[in-house]
């Protein structure tokens, strides 16, 4: 009961104590900015990603410097782009690496993608340490995003491909000649170059027949991807980009039934060890071996003698060493050696040389593919298991 002298006080302020109990209680300091900036970035990752406005941009500041489309330097020398990786053009993008530089709706597939996601101290980052930081976070992401969304270009084309201007194309008098006037067996070669290559080919197919779907299905789901050459093609190509961890010897197994048929086989950065090259040494047709920064050594170098047909080979990081590479001697076709940071030494290299004089041995910092065909998918480097 309120005393009588204090009841005109009680009706003064008690309506007044009501109304203040039915506000609500103030948010949180920050809620509402965290809210709208959650929105924001929601709106942001659905947003269409702009070729030509939001990754172009990013591509011409720090990769065309080495990946512009081949054209004729200031001093009159023709320079090419480096790794035969295209970023100027929709066509390079599209083409290099076979199609798989850019794979639409597969970020994680793409060489692209994985190449700048790479740890800093990675060889095979790009852009590489000597060209400056990696690219920020958000730069990453938004690539990602582009290729998840399809790699849409827009309008957007970029340079042509080099071709010779009318004119410019010397005709075979203008052609420089030997000292006999008579065409130097280096023009010689580089103008077969192209029908070797065809009749290569030709070579490797006669009498193969495609594998039966059921085969190549089998393998739907595993570390590997698995596709023709092209041009229906029974010759198969093998990677496991992306999936480096899941492939050691056990799992190169499940390839056996296809060793006929592959003929460019990547296993970089991959758990493979000398039991591997056992299956790999099946591969008749193999011409294209990448076992860069693997755990492979003398004795799998070996067992690769039995690939007559090899062109071109990457131990780039392995455990190779002298054994191993004095049994390559037999491989006559071999055109690329890649035996940087190997236990090779130049003796041994001096002597491969004797045995194979056409064939390119490089033993410094020269890679064939800077943008790693097959680079490792979480970056792992030969030694940190």
């Amino acid at each position: 009961m309120i005393p009588r002298f204090l009841l005109p006080l009680a009706l003064t302020f008690f309506p007044a104590f009501l109304v203040a109990q039915d506000k609500p209680a103030p948010e949180k300091p920050g809620a509402e900015k965290k809210e709208g900036q959650d929105k924001k970035d929601k709106e942001k990752s659905a947003a269409k990603v702009d070729f030509q406005k939001e990754v172009w941009p990013i591509l011409e500041k720090r990769c065309v410097e080495c990946h512009e489309t081949p054209h004729t330097g200031p001093d009159g020398k023709m320079k090419k782009a480096k790794g035969g990786v295209v970023l100027d053009s929709k066509d390079g993008i599209t083409t290099s690496k076979r199609g798989k530089l850019v794979v639409a709706k597969n970020a994680a597939g793409s060489m692209i993608y994985e190449s700048i996601s790479l740890p800093a101290d990675d060889e095979d980052r790009m852009p590489p340490a000597k060209k400056g930081d990696p690219l920020a976070k958000e730069q990453i992401e938004l690539i990602q995003r582009w290729i998840d969304q399809g790699a849409d270009f827009g309008s957007w084309t970029g340079k042509a491909k080099a071709t010779d201007k009318a004119g410019d194309k010397p005709t075979e008098g203008d052609k420089p000649k030997g000292k006999d006037g008579k065409e130097s067996d280096k023009d010689k070669k580089a103008k077969d170059k192209p029908k070797e290559k065809e009749n290569t080919q030709a070579l490797l197919e006669a009498g193969l027949k495609a594998l039966p779907a059921t085969t190549l299905a089998a393998l739907q789901g595993g570390p590997f991807s698995v596709a023709s050459i092209g041009d229906n093609s029974p010759l198969l190509e093998v990677t496991c980009v992306g999936r480096t961890d899941d492939v050691d010897d056990a799992a190169l197994a499940a390839l056996a039934p296809l060793a006929e048929h592959v003929t460019s086989l990547d296993l970089g950065h991959s758990r493979v060890t000398d039991e591997a090259c056992t299956v790999i040494a099946r591969m008749s047709r193999l011409t294209t071996l990448d076992l860069r920064q693997t755990a492979v050594g003398n004795h799998g170098v070996a067992a690769l003698a039995a690939c007559s047909q090899l062109r071109s080979l990457n131990l780039f990081g392995t455990k190779a060493g002298d054994y191993g590479i004095a049994a390559l001697s037999s491989t006559k076709k071999l055109e690329n050696l890649y035996l940087w940071q190997t236990d090779v030494s130049p003796g041994a290299v001096v002597r491969l040389r004797e045995s194979l004089p056409e064939t390119r041995i490089v033993v410094a910092a020269e890679l064939p593919e800077p943008m790693a065909e097959g680079a490792g998918g979480n970056g792992r480097r030969r030694g940190a298991k």
